[in-house]
C-alpha cells in the first residue's frame, strides 16, 4: 500500500491553493482532477499539467492526521513502515520527516499507555495457607 491511497480521502486542495502553487491566477484553471497519484490541472494557458500531491502543506498535514488518528498499535505501525517507505522514496525535508516521527512516537506512546491500562489486573497467586 501506499501513501497516496491511505491519504487520498482526507487530501482535500482548493482550486486558490493550486493556482497558489503554480504562480498563475485562478481563472487561468479550466479544471482540475484528484487522481490515484497526483493532481491533473486543465489550464487554459498551457493544457494538462500534473501535480504532484507532496508539492502541498495539506499532504503533510493529512499524513500527520492520518498517525494521530490511529486507533491501535497495529495500525500504527503498518502506517509507519508506509510512511518510512515514502520517505525513502520520495524526497521529503528532514524537518517534515521529524514532524512525522514525532508525532507517531506520541501517539504510539499514548496506545501503549491506553492498551496497558485496559488490561485486567491480576493479583499475584500468592498460596493458601494449609490447615493444620
Amino acid at each position: 500500500m501506499r501513501l497516496t491511497q491511505v491519504l487520498q480521502p482526507q487530501l482535500c486542495i482548493s482550486l486558490a491553493q493550486i493556482a497558489k502553487f503554480l504562480g498563475i491566477a485562478e481563472n487561468l484553471i479550466c479544471r482540475y482532477e484528484h487522481w490515484p497519484h497526483q493532481l491533473f490541472v486543465h489550464r487554459s494557458d498551457r493544457g494538462g499539467q500534473f501535480v504532484s500531491y507532496r508539492a502541498f502543506g495539506e499532504w503533510v498535514e493529512a499524513c500527520a492526521q492520518s498517525i494521530q488518528a490511529c486507533a491501535n498499535l497495529h495500525v500504527l505501525d503498518c502506517l509507519g513502515e508506509i510512511i518510512r517507505r515514502e520517505c525513502q522514496r520520495f524526497t521529503y525535508p528532514q524537518s517534515v520527516i521529524e514532524y512525522w516521527r514525532q508525532l507517531w512516537r506520541q501517539q504510539h506512546y499514548q496506545l501503549r499507555i491506553a492498551a496497558a491500562s485496559s488490561l485486567p489486573h491480576r493479583l499475584p497467586h500468592l498460596p493458601l495457607p494449609r490447615g493444620s
